[in-house]
């Protein structure tokens, strides 16, 4: 099957494999590809030289968060929601089921690769189970409910990561709503947005015009969320929350004179669901 997935859709993967250890990725090169280089550098001039590394940042906030969840919780089921291309999955424990969903096209690419990968011996064998459905309606919604029905009493952690900014908060509401009907108390959300005080900074004009111009992506939302917007979710309590610029600031990778408004700085929320 022929199955043509446009290079954008690898560019975070390639951020990763740039920064191995600090992204605590060490499969995402095996999306790498020479192509990738020209679409990073491309960014980096036209809008941050910092969002490769903060690409690192975010995918390090939710790899810990994840291992940590794995190593107290015996029954764990992971629900990636707009998986892409990320790998989470097989840095954790075998013990861990997970479930990632997103569009046909991008599951099926990658459940057709991901099975070349292990036969080649380079990916961990893993229980992972792919959905192709639009996290948005009922239908897909429905899907992901039928899929998990078995794992009732499973842990559920569900991330959604890198999907805010292209949804309206109409879109959003939706999605959280899902997670609150299929979660029970105790389960956790991960999710990542722009806080709303980015979209006047001269960093998130450029971004916005390289998605409309070079991207030619001219319906995208470019949705910023207050932190108050996340304190204020029924049914969950603001756990955490941690920007990728901080992180990147306490692992030494971003310098500690870099200001906020320089960057496109996200922010990492842990939602732990009290009822």
């Amino acid at each position: 099957m022929n199955i043509e997935v446009h290079d954008t859709a690898f560019v975070i993967a390639y951020y990763r494999a740039q920064h191995e250890i600090l992204s605590q990725d060490p499969y995402a090169k095996l999306w790498s590809k020479d192509s990738l280089k020209i679409f990073a550098d491309e960014f980096a001039t036209q809008v941050s030289v910092y969002d490769e590394m903060l690409h690192c940042m975010r995918n390090r906030y939710f790899h810990d968060e994840l291992q940590e969840l794995a190593t107290t919780h015996k029954d764990l089921l992971f629900i990636n929601l707009g998986a892409g291309f990320s790998m989470y999955p097989y840095s954790l424990p075998d013990s861990v089921i997970s479930v990632e969903v997103d569009f046909k096209e991008i599951m099926l690419y990658k459940d057709i690769t991901t099975d070349t990968f292990l036969k080649e011996g380079k990916l961990p064998k893993r229980k992972v189970k792919r959905i192709a459905a639009d996290i948005t309606n009922a239908e897909g919604q429905q899907k992901i409910k039928e899929t998990i029905s078995e794992f009732e009493n499973y842990t559920k952690v569900i991330l959604i990561e890198g999907v805010f900014f292209f949804l309206n908060k109409r879109a959003i509401e939706t999605v959280l709503n899902f997670c609150a009907d299929i979660q029970s108390k105790d389960d956790l959300v991960l999710c990542i947005s722009f806080d709303e005080s980015q979209n006047e900074t001269k960093v998130f004009k450029r971004l916005k015009q390289y998605f409309s111009e070079t991207l030619q992506s001219h319906e995208n939302p470019y949705t910023c969320l207050p932190h108050k917007f996340y304190e204020n979710i029924e049914g969950y309590s603001l756990k955490k929350k941690y920007s990728t610029l901080a992180l990147g600031k306490q692992l030494g990778c971003i310098e500690t004179s870099v200001k906020e408004e320089e960057i496109l700085n996200e922010h990492c929320y842990t939602l732990f669901k009290i009822r």
